[in-house]
């Protein structure tokens, strides 16, 4: 009788400990699993829950002695065959993990968790193809997921509707099956329901917060969205979940390098590959950040590792010649030829090859076969993709039917009043990167990158159908305080990329679409028009292969007919916001940037005499273009800086200077405010005893 109360007092004693767990109440468990284990100390059931216990505190190092005792004294114990797994994979030890989840499933063929677990481990030591089997096992083994293996496949044959109703039908009666979630949620994201995939895969990582690859890709879907701080904080949340899966370290680089965040995307880059060196991809990527920040040298590296490990890779032989400064070896070259006779050869790669050809022949100045492989790259390209130049003829039209100087008119004061953001627009290969790199040397001035926020808030408004976009019409529509949001949406939008520095630049080139927009939103931003030789331009930009957009560049009349729109629609907003734009002439900029940087210097210092509190290099007045010219006429003539100021203080006076000379002349422009707001008190007081007199 007495052994029997014993007997119930531990099942109930270990059905308490298990509840404690289950709660979260750790140190309440630990002590009811150690009081059991005085009366018991073999059993198995009760050291597993301990080595569970330590597990869920983070602590797999104590777990193994329970653990170990456990699978001792219960060799056929599958359970604690897996617990002991879990711990050597925490303790990063992949191989120890492996073996004892094999001995699991030797154990009990049918467990899910274990077939899954093992596809984990096997995929983050880059075996993809026995994780795929385990992953494969793993859904066998249970009639949901042999549902879901059903609904993948369905995908497979592009029949998302049928796939979409096993996946919900087996929601339906297990809400929190995260698998079957997931695979919805990708599913939606194919068809481009981007937000209700988030919402699916966050709802995800509440139920399963260690669900390595639901954060994997919730972060992706973030990426999609360009909302860079959360993709970062997912794709990192999925690597410690996962510190050993070379993809997922793979994923983060990416993010970090279309984020800026150049340094953090080399290690996360970095670290895939010393996983798993066979990534010739991911040799490339590494590649495009190193040429990104500089690294000449490390890029070609790179780019070499990738043809090492993939021949057939014509996107690496292009990122060479597209250094500008590398020259391909007559080997490098007889290589890319004989890779474009191979028939298996997609025409992605075809492309690339021929325009890396193109560069090769043009540095040896064959310039009849470069210019053929130039001709064969764009030409295959223009097939792979749609471009109607009558499409972008149409929309110049609309802009300069309803952006009218009485729009802006009546809209004077509208937008956000920021003067932070400096956007340099035109076409590409035009020389807005050097403007950049001018400005950006100014330690007021952040340099950023090609924005597609613009674009996008373009987009939006537009509310693109199968009817086509209302946009810029919509516009007429839009009241002040929408206008001002946009403004500050778009601030806020990019304050990630800033530091503390007060001006920053926005260089996407197709923005000069959108200088109607961005006159509306952001009526106080500077705007630069970076303008090159008609032919110079058309000619780089069909010789440039372009990572994406830019789609008017495969045929040279197509070119042409895209660069006179651009002009045609710069005229139009010189005509009806005139001085908004500032035109930088590259050629003028190459030949003459020193007589330049000194004729914006000396602007600086010079008052406009209609803004008074203006120089002239910021203001818009026609007196203020006058005195520009006429400094730089000076500076033609070969004036120095001394010359040209004596040259206007003589004419204009010393008024004339933003800082002027202490001296005699002088002294009524430093103390006039001083004189003036002492006259005042003087007539206060007098009018005040005047007053008391009387």
């Amino acid at each position: 009788m007495k052994e029997k109360n014993i007997q119930v007092s531990q099942k109930e004693a270990y059905q308490n400990a298990v509840f404690l767990l289950e709660k979260g109440n750790f140190s309440l468990a630990e002590k009811q699993l150690a009081e059991i284990l005085r009366n018991n100390p073999n059993d198995p059931n009760i050291l597993r829950l301990s080595g569970v216990s330590a597990i869920e505190q983070g602590k797999p190092e104590a777990a193994l002695i329970p653990l170990k005792k456990a699978v001792k004294i219960a060799p056929d114990f599958a359970k604690a065959h897996e617990d002991l797994a879990t711990a050597w994979f925490l303790l990063g030890d992949l191989k120890e993990s492996e073996k004892y989840l094999k001995k699991t499933i030797q154990l009990d063929p049918k467990l899910f968790s274990a077939w899954k677990s093992l596809g984990d481990i096997l995929s983050d030591q880059g075996k993809e193809e026995q994780a795929s089997k385990a992953y494969r096992k793993a859904l066998e083994t249970d009639n949901k997921y042999s549902e879901m293996i059903k609904a993948m496949n369905l995908v497979a044959k592009g029949q998302a509707g049928e796939a979409e109703k096993i996946y919900r039908q087996i929601l339906s009666e297990d809400p929190d099956n995260v698998d079957a979630l997931r695979l919805l949620a990708l599913l939606a994201s194919r068809s481009g329901a981007i937000d209700q995939a988030i919402t699916m895969l966050r709802k995800c990582t509440e139920i399963a917060p260690d669900y390595a690859m639901a954060w994997d890709n919730l972060g992706k879907m973030y990426r999609q969205k360009e909302d860079y701080f959360q993709a970062i904080a997912c794709l990192q949340t999925a690597t410690e979940l996962r510190p050993e899966w070379p993809q997922g370290w793979a994923g983060l680089g990416t993010v970090y390098t279309r984020a800026s965040f150049h340094e953090e995307g080399i290690k996360a880059y970095s670290k895939s590959i010393e996983l798993k060196e066979d990534q010739p991809r991911v040799h490339l990527s590494l590649g495009h950040v190193y040429k990104t920040i500089g690294l000449q040298k490390k890029s070609i590296e790179s780019y070499r590792k990738t043809i090492k490990l993939d021949p057939q890779n014509g996107e690496a032989y292009w990122s060479l010649a597209n250094l500008k400064t590398y020259k391909f070896t007559s080997k490098e070259i007889k290589e890319m030829l004989q890779q474009l006779e191979n028939n298996d050869l997609s025409d992605r790669e075809k492309v690339h090859f021929q325009f890396a050809l193109g560069k090769s022949y043009e540095d040896q100045k064959k310039f009849q076969n470069s210019f053929n492989y130039y001709l064969a790259g764009n030409s295959l390209n223009r097939g792979r993709n749609t471009y109607d130049p009558k499409a972008i003829e149409a929309m110049v039209d609309r802009e300069i039917r309803f952006f009218n100087k009485s729009f802006f008119k009546e809209r004077i004061d509208w937008g956000e009043s920021t003067i932070d953001p400096i956007f340099i627009v035109g076409l590409p290969r035009s020389g807005s990167t050097l403007i950049e790199q001018i400005l950006a040397s100014h330690s007021l001035v952040e340099g950023t990158m090609e924005l597609p926020n613009i674009l996008n808030i373009a987009r939006k408004l537009g509310n693109t159908s199968r009817e086509g976009s209302n946009y810029p019409e919509i516009l007429k529509k839009t009241t002040k305080a929408e206008a001002q949001q946009l403004g500050k949406k778009y601030i806020e939008e990019t304050k990630w990329l800033r530091s503390e520095k007060p001006f920053f630049i926005d260089k996407m080139p197709n923005n000069f679409s959108h200088i109607g927009l961005l006159s509306l939103i952001l009526p106080k931003a500077k705007i630069i028009d970076a303008r090159r030789n008609p032919m110079d331009t058309c000619l780089s930009c069909f010789k440039q292969l372009f990572a994406r957009g830019q789609v008017f560049s495969y045929d040279l009349n197509e070119i042409g007919r895209y660069y006179v729109n651009y002009i045609r629609l710069m005229d139009h907003w010189n005509n009806v916001i005139p001085g908004k734009v500032y035109l930088a002439d590259y050629e003028k900029m190459i030949g003459n940037q020193e007589q330049e940087t000194r004729a914006r210097k000396i602007s600086k210092n010079i008052r406009c005499m209609i803004c008074q509190n203006q120089s002239i290099d910021e203001s818009d007045a026609p007196l203020a273009k006058d005195l520009r010219i006429l400094i730089r006429e000076k500076i033609k003539d070969g004036k120095n800086n001394d010359e040209i100021y004596k040259f206007l203080t003589d004419r204009y006076g010393d008024f004339i200077l933003l800082d002027p000379p202490f001296k005699l002349k002088t002294l009524v422009l430093w103390f006039f405010p001083f004189i003036f707001f002492g006259i005042g008190i003087f007539i206060i007081f007098f009018h005040n005893k005047k007053s008391k007199q009387n």
